[in-house]
């Protein structure tokens, strides 16, 4: 009885063995792997990338001539894929000027507002440098009736403080 169980176990673990050598042999022969996975981007989001997609795929078809599988009108119509192409490309480069105009003319707004790079309050006779000086010359015509500086546009506030002067620092410095 136990010369039996000891050949069963080998002719199992034998089995074992062969199910284990096919299984890598036919991973082997036929490259059992990994699900493929396939991404094409379009660059929707980046503009220039999308234009030159665009751009590449009219000249692929183009270069291909009568063998182009784009030739098909009923897939895909590469008269107007071209047609609108060529004017999206257009509106682009307008649009592309025309913002490069609006940001020159922002920055002359700005020098004049006084809120270009470098200028401040003090700067002389831009915007805000002149409305200070108003605020200033209402605040000290109106003394007192500072809320009279309101009609001009100003928000007025006032309040009173608990001491006249800054709060003394603790020896924490708080």
């Amino acid at each position: 009885m136990c010369h039996l169980l000891v050949n069963t176990i080998k002719f199992i673990l034998y089995v074992i063995l062969l199910v284990e050598l096919a299984a890598k042999f036919v991973h082997h022969k036929i490259g059992i792997m990994a699900r493929r996975t396939v991404r094409i981007s379009l660059y929707k989001d980046k503009p220039e990338k999308f234009v030159d997609l665009l751009k590449s795929v009219l000249k692929q078809h183009e270069n291909m001539g009568a063998a182009s599988p784009l030739n098909d009108p009923s897939i895909i119509d590469m008269v107007l894929y071209k047609q609108r192409l060529e004017q999206a490309v257009l509106l682009r480069e307008e649009s592309e000027e025309l913002r490069a105009l609006a940001e020159a003319k922002m920055n002359e707004a700005n020098v004049l507002f006084g809120r270009a790079p470098g200028q401040n309050i003090n700067t002389p006779n831009t915007l805000y440098n002149l409305l200070e000086t108003i605020k200033m010359f209402l605040k000290t015509r109106h003394m007192g009736e500072e809320e009279s500086l309101s009609p001009f546009g100003f928000n007025v506030v006032v309040g009173t403080a608990k001491y006249a002067g800054r709060k003394k620092k603790t020896e924490t410095g708080k």
